[in-house]
């Protein structure tokens, strides 16, 4: 997502310790907003802006991701660039149906605030989720949010978080980008 940053307003969801963000504003990013719950998750985003020299063009804000995102749509603020990486929604099969929901109203929400012409990435770090599900309840979120998307790329976990062969588990971490019209 930094390739795609350059001189773009960015909104990193879930940001916990600023990845995503510092990564962006790294690239040249013109504006990064960061929003997570954990206050010190937010203190090593703080300190990792700093460390980056990019303390100008990150803000990161406490409050609940979902809430966050309704007051973003209502208020019709947009980003270039929309980063999903929650915390994992389905933590055990019991937990699928719920966990569906909730990345489907994350899509949604995340869709709405995601620019015309921009990019909005979607990830899920729950092994109980299968890939198809997961993008399915992706769709059908931005479908529900009135807008029209095309996937251009799904991916699993890079070369330095390898996949056991005999451990299906392993390969819990996917990741959906979408071009939004």
């Amino acid at each position: 997502m930094a390739s795609l940053a350059r001189s773009k307003t960015i909104l990193d969801v879930y940001c916990h310790s600023g990845g995503f963000a510092l990564a962006a504003a790294r690239a040249g990013a013109k504006e990064v907003s960061g929003l997570d719950s954990s206050a010190p998750a937010l203190a090593l985003a703080e300190d990792g802006a700093a460390a980056n020299a990019a303390t100008g063009v990150c803000r990161f804000v406490k409050a609940d991701a979902m809430e966050e995102l309704e007051r973003l749509a209502s208020a019709k603020e947009a980003f270039d660039i929309v980063i999903c990486d929650p915390p994992p929604f389905v933590k055990s099969r019991k937990d699928i149906e719920a966990g569906a929901r909730a990345y489907r109203r994350l899509a949604r929400l995340s869709a709405r605030v995601t620019a015309p012409g921009g990019f909005l990435l979607l990830a899920s770090c729950s092994h109980n989720i299968a890939m198809e599900r997961f993008q399915i309840e992706c769709a059908a979120g931005i479908a529900r949010a009135g807008r029209r998307a095309s996937l251009i790329r799904h991916v699993g976990a890079g070369p330095d978080h390898p996949v056991h062969p005999m451990l299906p588990e392993t390969a819990y971490l996917k990741a959906l980008v979408y071009a939004m019209e």
